[in-house]
């Protein structure tokens, strides 16, 4: 009896606690929301992954862990629930809550906030980890006792000492790998800071613009609230105050910016949402935007419902989709975008058409979509970007501090980077295990803060495999080398069938011992997929591929709902959700012919994945349906006209695209490779193409040019490339005489006579370290040959302070005619020479004739500005 009265009052003691435990969604009726939205989630798909996601909830939670664990479960992307288990998700939510508990502003901060920006664990397209716990309590203590904006402030500092930028491919490292690199581009830092602020229960986003319209390329950026109000900040870039930044000019110029977050977020300006995310439209809170209609209707004028919009700016010579909505009953859509130029394609079946709209001068655009138009023609389209405005006032307070402090901070970071494995211990670990000491080193250089783990991928690797160790080094990406692990490397090396001669080492090494297939998570697939099917099956598949192709049309759902961020499922996830995205599912496919011994790839042009047998690449389709011809082949012959063809590059000057589901996607050739390089006969599938080119002006403008044209089974067609060319001639800016005395690096005058400038000068202030300063550098690095054949002297001129200690010239690939000289008293004598501001807006480039004339000058972020150097000197050259 005592027992029994025991037992009830234990369970009327759990209930009371129930009942009063606090609440991590505090409105009822939101919480119901999630709760609903989570449990047909659940019973729709999480159920197939039971034992990695769902038996969390038979752990000992908390009432708030519980309704985090839901809201994640409920609105997370279908990858990142097939990629990571419950223990990643329950950790991310003790920490967020951990964090809100912690500091003095966890309490101010809104429940909604919160949620969408503090606990998300997701902040772009990396590969996450457990940066978050990492990052708490390395920051605790230090920004426990500053105010909120002060803590974010301090953040970034903190991330500034571990990572500076650098180029790289499109794949997101997560971010304990990109500090152990110390290096990553824009996306890699802006997701670091992200999930830096987020673990110190700071709510914060990755703004992003997708391209820009007056410039090539994108840039990504911070968000983040303190006090009522949101701020913005470069990422590992700090500044003195807030918003600020060397990239808040081309901001000001910025046709959109947008951020994505999972669930349902109340917002004035959504630019899409779905049951599962809303993306957010923050154009207007950094230039001059406004709200353009458009209306689809059919021939006789009839609104057109559920009709795809795609609003496409031309970038990199390519015409890329910022966002795609759909029509309403009333056959319209809406989005606020900044001013300047771009296309609205519209599609619906088989129907399409098209308009070029500047945003400046319409409110609303008419559409009408009658059938679609394959005829052989050309339009040529000027694209305008909104005007460059006048740089706004920046704050010169705080900036002496900050440059001092940065400094510090570059030597903390420098520091790390000397403990990275030396040239000499490479070669002596390549001797020990009796490889090549070139490219040992070499492989140890990439891998930068990595090497330990490439170094025990090496030595662990059975001596009867040895030979395979630099192969599969040199298959996967240089950022592979830079965050791969040594035990996934080490599981492909040891589960992958062993080479049989039946093709190439080469081949062998690229498509079937690599992990690599795209751009997904690298994970120890085979050793999974191994212990999944019997022996039988591999032997099916590697007999006939296609039996790989059933299985996934037989077991897996592929669909295009709930993957709303392109990240993809790694082989393991797929095969335990059966449920995927349908790039997903070509990289499963491929997986499962790696694993088979089968030759297979992703191919680059078409996304398609292929196997190769009988010496020949077939494509897979897995149940997608393609409009268009399928199967079949013509070929065409790229031939230049007006231009040389060894100055027209791919995604510089030119793209091929191909008419696919209702739009033309972009062949996916390589990036920069020159017109000359390409194939005098280049076989494409049938169908109907759409050759981009696209000369930008200084201004930003673009001269574009549509060649539309079919081609057909067993056709060869020659298909001209031809740029639209500006002449206006070059005119003085205003004049400059060069200083004398200038002193270089090593404290030496810098050596000039009249002589020294009969082909003119370009003149480069550089601001090193700085990610402006380093595209210009970059770009640089690939147009050394045409200015060495200018003979044209380059002056990259450095501030006269620690910042010039940045500067390696040994790192850099600059022009052969190159000096090096340190003076802070040019630009204010170019300020006055032009009558602007230029001192807060650097890389400063500008090309002084030889009667010290200023006839080019660009300042600031500016991608292209080699490509538009070049032009300028080859004109200056005919004309002088």
């Amino acid at each position: 009896m005592i027992r029994k009265v025991e037992l009830i009052l234990g369970i009327i003691g759990v209930l009371l606690l129930t009942a009063c435990a606090e609440h991590l969604v505090k409105d009822k009726g939101r919480r119901a929301e999630i709760h609903a939205a989570f449990e047909q989630r659940r019973d729709a798909l999480l159920m197939n992954r039971q034992q990695q996601l769902l038996n969390v909830f038979d752990a000992d939670l908390t009432q708030q862990e519980r309704e985090g664990i839901e809201f994640l479960y409920a609105y997370e992307t279908l990858s990142d629930l097939s990629n990571y288990d419950s223990d990643h998700y329950l950790q991310q939510v003790r920490y967020a809550i951990k964090a809100m508990e912690t500091f003095s502003w966890g309490k101010t901060v809104s429940n909604e906030d919160f949620l969408h920006f503090v606990l998300a664990p997701r902040a772009g397209t990396e590969n996450m980890d457990s940066a978050r716990v990492v990052i708490f309590h390395e920051l605790k203590d230090r920004i426990l006792n500053m105010d909120m904006k002060e803590a974010a402030l301090e953040v970034n500092h903190w991330c500034h000492e571990k990572v500076t930028y650098t180029g790289s491919d499109g794949r997101t490292s997560a971010p304990l790998a990109t500090i152990k690199n110390a290096k990553g581009r824009c996306g890699e830092e802006s997701v670091l800071t992200v999930t830096a602020l987020r673990a110190v229960g700071i709510p914060a986003r990755q703004i992003y613009t997708p391209r820009w319209v007056h410039q090539d390329d994108n840039h990504a950026w911070v968000e983040f609230w303190a006090d009522g109000k949101w701020y913005f900040m470069g990422a590992c870039e700090p500044e003195a105050d807030v918003n600020q930044g060397w990239f808040v000019e081309p901001t000001r110029r910025a046709i959109l910016t947008n951020t994505i977050t999972p669930g349902h977020y109340a917002a004035s300006d959504v630019i899409d949402q779905s049951k599962y995310f809303t993306r957010l439209n923050q154009t207007s809170n950094y230039t001059t935007a406004k709200d353009v209609y458009v209306r689809i209707v059919d021939h006789v004028n009839n609104a057109i419902e559920d009709a795809e919009v795609s609003f496409l700016v031309c970038n990199y010579a390519e015409l890329f989709n910022l966002v795609s909505l759909k029509t309403n009953a009333e056959g319209i859509c809406k989005l606020k975008l900044g001013l300047g130029d771009l296309l609205v394609w519209s599609r619906k079946e088989d129907m399409f058409n098209f308009k070029k709209i500047s945003v400046a001068d319409v409110d609303t655009v008419q559409i009408t979509l009658e059938g679609n138009n394959f005829s052989e023609r050309i339009m040529d389209m000027d694209l305008v970007p909104p005007v460059k405005k006048v740089p706004l006032q920046v704050s010169e307070e705080g900036k002496k501090e900050n440059k001092v402090r940065l400094a510090y901070e570059d030597s903390i970071r420098h520091a790390y980077e000397r403990t990275f494995m030396s040239k000499k211990e490479a070669m002596d670990l390549a001797s020990k295990l009796g490889l090549d000491t070139t490219q040992v080193w070499q492989t140890i250089k990439k891998s930068r803060g990595n090497w330990r783990d490439i170094q025990e991928f090496m030595e662990k690797v059975p001596i009867e495999r040895k030979t395979w160790i630099l192969p599969l080094l040199q298959n996967v990406s240089e950022k592979d080398l830079r965050d791969a692990s040594a035990g996934i490397l080490l599981s492909h090396m040891l589960h992958s069938p062993e080479f049989d001669g039946q093709c190439t080492e080469d081949e062998y090494a690229r498509y079937i011992l690599n992990p690599r297939v795209e751009r997904e998570k690298l994970s120890a697939y085979k050793a999974f997929l191994q212990k999944q099917f019997r022996q039988d099956f591999w032997g099916a598949v590697l007999e006939n591929p296609l039996m790989a192709e059933d299985w996934i049309l037989q077991n897996i759902n592929i669909t295009k709902d709930e993957n709303y961020i392109p990240v993809a499922s790694v082989p393991q996830g797929v095969f335990e959700m059966k449920t995927c995205d349908p790039g997903s599912a070509r990289l499963f496919f491929v997986a499962l012919c790696r694993t088979a011994g089968v030759r297979a790839r992703i191919h680059k042009v078409t996304g398609l994945a292929q196997y190769k047998t009988n010496e020949a690449w077939v494509n897979v389709f897995l149940g997608e349906k393609m409009t268009g011809d399928k199967g079949g082949g013509g070929s065409i012959h790229l031939l230049a006209r007006g231009i040389d063809n060894r100055d027209c590059r791919y995604f510089k000057q030119f793209t091929l695209s191909r008419f696919i589901n209702g739009r033309y996607e972009t062949l996916d050739f390589e990036f920069n490779k020159k017109l000359s390089d390409f194939p005098d006969t280049l076989t494409l599938e049938t169908g109907n193409y759409l050759l981009y080119t696209a000369e930008r002006q200084n201004d930003g403008t673009l001269l574009t040019r549509m060649s539309f044209f079919p081609l057909r089974n067993d056709e060869h067609k020659t298909v001209v490339v031809s740029l639209r060319q500006d002449e206006q001639p070059l005119e003085s800016l205003g004049s400059f005489y060069l200083p004398d005395g200038w002193l270089q690096p090593d404290g030496t005058k810098l050596f000039m006579n009249e002589n020294s400038f009969k082909n003119g000068v370009v003149l480069a202030c550089l601001d090193p370290d700085k990610e402006p300063t380093k595209h210009v550098l970059k770009e640089f690095e690939g147009l050394i040959q045409s200015y060495d054949a200018l003979n044209v002297p380059f002056i990259f001129v450095l501030p006269n302070d620690e910042r010039a200690k940045l500067f390696k010239r040994d790192e850099h690939k600059l022009p052969e005619n190159s000096s090096i000289a340190m003076d802070d008293g040019m630009l204010n004598e170019l300020e006055s020479a032009l009558g602007r501001e230029l001192k807060n807006h650097l890389p400063v480039l500008a090309l002084v004739s030889a009667n010290n004339e200023i006839v080019y000058l660009s300042s600031g972020y500016k991608i292209g500005t080699g490509d538009q150097l070049l032009k300028v000197l080859k004109k200056y050259h005919e004309n002088k």
